[in-house]
């Protein structure tokens, strides 16, 4: 958690592989990323960033990205389900083979809400430790938004989870919640403990609870 600039997406990146640290380590068990294998690190790692991909793909090669698994499309389409994403899938011409590129013969295109479901659906669909989802609601509409993270916990069974959000309801399920400002950890603890006591968690608490019904009045479905 923190406001925008306060270091959580350079942190997720940090902790993911893509970045490495100038100063101080990231240790993967007990291995600096630094001295890790690039390739090795990264298959323990599933990530939505902000700014997740639109392949001009089919929807099955989008969530696959050329890794199939023994359960074919039964794995595809599961990992739709998880991600809110089955019903968007439903409505195209060719299902999973629906082409995701208007600009080519019988290609579709999705809204802005529709690619997040899919590129939530292509995280959950790969089989990595660590499952990393930076702002993985800001495009759905609040229906979407609570369905999967009702399915997190379930998702996040066999894997950890780090969650960069400035949506505070989303954290409740969180075991461990670190607050940044200005690229600093100023806060830990869990929702009940933050939630009781002075300090920037508190404060971002009380602008969600001021704003939320200004979020539900003018929300629109993805």
């Amino acid at each position: 958690m923190g406001f925008n600039g306060s270091g959580k997406s350079t942190l997720s990146k940090l902790v993911s592989g893509l970045y490495l640290p100038t100063d101080g380590q990231v240790l993967w068990d007990d291995v600096p990323t630094g001295d890790c294998d690039p390739q090795a690190l990264w298959r323990q790692v599933a990530l939505v960033p902000q700014d997740y991909a639109h392949w001009p793909l089919t929807v099955r090669e989008n969530v696959t990205q050329g890794q199939p698994v023994a359960r074919g499309d039964a794995a595809v389409r599961e990992a739709c389900e998880a991600a809110d994403a089955d019903e968007v899938v439903d409505k195209l011409g060719a299902g999973l083979d629906t082409l995701l590129a208007r600009e080519w013969l019988n290609g579709e295109e999705l809204s802005g809400g529709q690619w997040q479901r899919i590129a939530l659906a292509r995280a959950f669909f790969r089989p990595a430790g660590l499952l990393v989802l930076d702002e993985p609601t800001a495009n759905l509409d609040p229906r979407a938004e609570f369905r999967i993270f009702q399915r997190l916990r379930t998702l996040a069974r066999d894997r950890a989870v780090l969650l960069v959000t400035h949506r505070i309801t989303n954290v409740a399920i969180a075991d461990r919640i670190v607050v940044l400002d200005d690229g600093k950890i100023v806060q830990a603890g869990t929702y009940a403990q933050l939630s009781q006591q002075p300090g920037l968690f508190q404060q971002l608490l009380s602008y969600q609870i001021t704003s939320e019904p200004d979020r539900d009045k003018h929300e629109t479905p993805a």
